[in-house]
Formats: C-alpha cells, sequence, structure tokens
C-alpha cells in the first residue's frame, strides 16, 4: 500500500501545483487612500449686509424760489415752498398778450394762494388751476415740477389749453432762495 500512497501523494502535489499556477494571484494590498484633513467650519461672521442704498433726496428748501420759462408771453415767475417743504401755499405769474383761443391777455402779475397748499409728493408737485375769462373759454393752466436730490433745483412743464386744447407750452427751471 505504500507504493500506491507515494504516487498518489505525487499526483496530488503536481495536479496542485498546475491549480495553483493557474489560479488568480491575489492582487497586492494596496494602501489605503488618504483622505484630506477636515477643516471645521469657519465661525460665523457678521450677517451680510445688503448693499447700501443711495443717501434720501432732500426735501426742498422752504421760501419763495425764482422761475423762469423762457417765454415772453407767460412767466411764472415764483412759488413758496412751506416751512415744512411738504407743499405750495402760493405762486406768481403773469401774462403778456398771451392768446388762448379768441381770448389775449396782458397781466402784469398775479399771485395765486392756495390752502390747503398743493402737495409735494417724492419730490414732485402738480400746480392746476382756472383762469377764468370774461369773454371767451376759461383757460386751464397746468404747471409740473420735480425738484432735484439736492432740493435746491427745481424744473418741470407748463401748459395752458382753452376748450381742451392746447395753446401754448413749455418748460420751466427754478432756483432756491
Amino acid at each position: 500500500m505504500k507504493k500506491f500512497i507515494i504516487p498518489l501523494l505525487t499526483v496530488v502535489m503536481v495536479v496542485s501545483i498546475i491549480f495553483a499556477g493557474c489560479a488568480p494571484a491575489t492582487p497586492p494590498e494596496t494602501p489605503p487612500i488618504p483622505t484630506p484633513p477636515t477643516t471645521p467650519p469657519a465661525p460665523p461672521g457678521p450677517a451680510e449686509q445688503p448693499p447700501e442704498a443711495p443717501p434720501a433726496p432732500a426735501p426742498p428748501k422752504p421760501g419763495e424760489w425764482n422761475a423762469a420759462t423762457g417765454a415772453s408771453e407767460f412767466e411764472f415767475t415764483s412759488f413758496t415752498v412751506s416751512p415744512d417743504s411738504t407743499g405750495i401755499p402760493e405762486m406768481s405769474y403773469s401774462f403778456r398778450e398771451f392768446k388762448c383761443g379768441p381770448t389775449t391777455v396782458t397781466a402784469p402779475g398775479a399771485t395765486i394762494k392756495r390752502s390747503p397748499p398743493w402737495p409735494i409728493t417724492g419730490g414732485q408737485f402738480t400746480i392746476d388751476w382756472v383762469e377764468r375769462m370774461e369773454y371767451g373759454p376759461d383757460w386751464d393752466v397746468v404747471i409740473q415740477g420735480k425738484f432735484d436730490e439736492t432740493g435746491t433745483h427745481a424744473s418741470g412743464t407748463w401748459e395752458i389749453s382753452a376748450d381742451g386744447t392746447t395753446c401754448q407750452e413749455g418748460t420751466w427751471e427754478a432756483s432756491a432762495p
């Protein structure tokens, strides 16, 4: 039986060697990939501030403002800004051979006082009144204006119409007192 065992062991060894050569080799062990150190989160800083808003415009300077239309027939000569800068209680104007509809008017100067004053809202205002005519249609006079951001300059438009038809229109500018 010894004769039988030695050849059997030899066959088993040979087969083992053959199979061992065919068996896949185990891959070499790869070192683990190092992970970067984690940084703790930054401490909370001041809250992010929204961009600064531009400064609010200055209110219009109180007092009597001198105005000019540049027109020879209608002159919006002045207006007064109330002490609290919220309204226009008074304005002055004149007509020189101003024709609107069938009527021509020369009025060397007139002042309108209004209570409550025409409001100034958001730096803008509208003065609107009706000029009563003895003969012919009444005139609707509209002056619109806006103050600049410094509150020391104003400009705008004016229009005079009769029976819904514009007779004349133009622009004006004014300076603070």
